[in-house]
């Protein structure tokens, strides 16, 4: 299953996004320094990849818990609504779940009845098994996969182009891009325009920090 269907499609996009960052972070230590040594360069570039290696698998281990914790609470619901006696704590646990969502937007009162005959159809499931190995490797793997992957895009250009200054630029841009990238493809609107005007509000942040540095005196 792709790594969407275990943590969503919206924080699939965010782990390339946080790599890019880190990265670019990194990197922006390195602006106006175009007499630097290879040695410390290729210390940044290192530290920058290894801190989005370890970002992508303490990510993925938080991912893993927090589902493990929806599964015991839908299971826990379940359970509730199955009990007529419990049903009242059915409802509250369902409520807990649902009401932070579009379901918000209903009157109280229809959206506790939609919860009541939630429960009802809940009453006649089986749970959830809890959460297998191998999905938790391959949320583990996801989240470094994304989040190592965006690193070493950005950090690249450092081991192809001698110059720092030019290495920098190209590295900034490829970070930027990157950032376009996944706002384009996160957009739902399938119109072209929107997506590439909702792919310039990620890209923005790679922006931003480059200013930021440049401001700072980076």
């Amino acid at each position: 299953m792709p790594l969407a269907d275990y943590i969503g499609r919206y924080w699939t996009g965010a782990e390339v996004m946080y790599g890019v960052i880190i990265a670019m972070t990194f990197t922006s230590v390195l602006r106006g320094y175009p007499e630097i040594s290879g040695l410390i360069v290729g210390r940044v570039v290192v530290a920058a990849l290894f801190c989005c290696i370890a970002w992508g698998i303490a990510d993925g281990m938080f991912y893993i818990w927090e589902r493990s914790y929806i599964i015991r609470q839908e299971n826990r619901i379940i359970e509730y609504s199955r009990s007529g006696e419990r049903r009242g704590s059915a409802l509250s646990l369902i409520g807990d779940q649902l009401d932070d969502t579009v379901l918000r937007n209903i009157p109280e009162g229809d959206r506790l009845q939609f919860y009541e005959r939630l429960s009802q159809f809940l009453s006649g499931v089986e749970g959830r098994k809890k959460m297998s190995p191998r999905e938790a490797a391959t949320i583990i793997l996801g989240t470094f996969l994304l989040s190592a992957g965006a690193g070493v895009f950005v950090v690249l250009p450092f081991f192809i182009i001698g110059d720092v200054g030019q290495a920098l630029i190209v590295s900034n841009l490829a970070g930027i891009f990157l950032l376009f990238g996944i706002g384009y493809m996160r957009t739902l609107d399938r119109n072209f325009f929107s997506k590439v005007l909702y792919g310039f509000g990620p890209s923005s942040i790679g922006i931003i920090i480059a200013v930021i540095t440049v401001v700072l005196g980076g």
